[in-house]
């Protein structure tokens, strides 16, 4: 009887054991499973991310040539007044040509918004998840200055087209000497003036702070889609 208890005894823990290390086993399995899940989802974000900002920096880059263009369109301007003789519908008509419309700042944020907005940006690494809120925050400063300089640039030109009438008539009536006196005083026509030029001044300067910002906004994405690229799984 002791005999057979001693083989009993033996055969229940053996049984035991056997259980435990499956047990073992299968939440081993289960958590590398569920640890290649994580990875997976990590790389398929990483990817995205490195989506959206290849589509920023394409976007910057594009934005920082026509701010440029448009720069030097406004200065040869300028430099008219020193080299050729111009008359008054000569300045308006300048002005009139000189872009007025602002370049819409709209970055790519999905995927970033994504992962804040279900809490998995905790699966990217701190050093690359903090550098990429701190662009996501750099790219909202872009774009609520800008807002700000619009609001100031359709103040200035709002006061101005008060003031600038029709060109159109204006040609029409350069002959006629007394409609022409009528229609545009001497003071009106310093305000048209200095008020379109204020609006490019203001234009011009603001799309230079533009454009610093988004050369650091490349550096930046730069320095982020490298480290992203180490942790991608070739």
């Amino acid at each position: 009887m002791e005999n057979k208890s001693a083989k009993y005894f033996k055969y229940a823990i053996g049984e035991i054991i056997l259980v435990v290390i499956g047990i073992l086993i299968a939440l081993q399995i289960n958590n590398w499973n569920e640890n290649n899940k994580l990875e997976v989802k990590k790389q398929d974000y990483y990817q995205q991310l490195l989506e959206d900002l290849k589509k920023d920096k394409e976007f910057s880059v594009k934005t920082i040539e026509l701010l440029n263009k448009r720069r030097k369109e406004y200065e040869s301007y300028q430099k008219e007044f020193y080299s050729s003789n111009l008359t008054l519908i000569d300045v308006y008509e300048k002005l009139l040509n000189l872009n007025i419309n602002s370049r819409p700042i709209i970055f790519n944020s999905n995927t970033m918004e994504s992962l804040q907005n279900s809490g998995e940006i905790s699966l990217i690494p701190s050093d690359i998840r903090n550098k990429l809120i701190d662009l996501k925050n750099f790219q909202n400063s872009i774009k609520s200055n800008q807002t700000k300089n619009d609001l100031q640039k359709n103040n200035i030109m709002q006061r101005t087209l008060s003031l600038f009438g029709n060109l159109d008539l204006q040609k029409r009536v350069a002959k006629q000497k007394d409609l022409k006196s009528l229609l545009v005083t001497d003071e009106n026509r310093r305000e048209i003036i200095l008020g379109w030029e204020n609006m490019h001044a203001w234009k011009n300067f603001s799309e230079r702070l533009s454009t610093r910002s988004l050369q650091d906004l490349l550096m930046g994405i730069d320095i982020i889609q490298k480290e992203i690229n180490k942790k991608i799984k070739k």
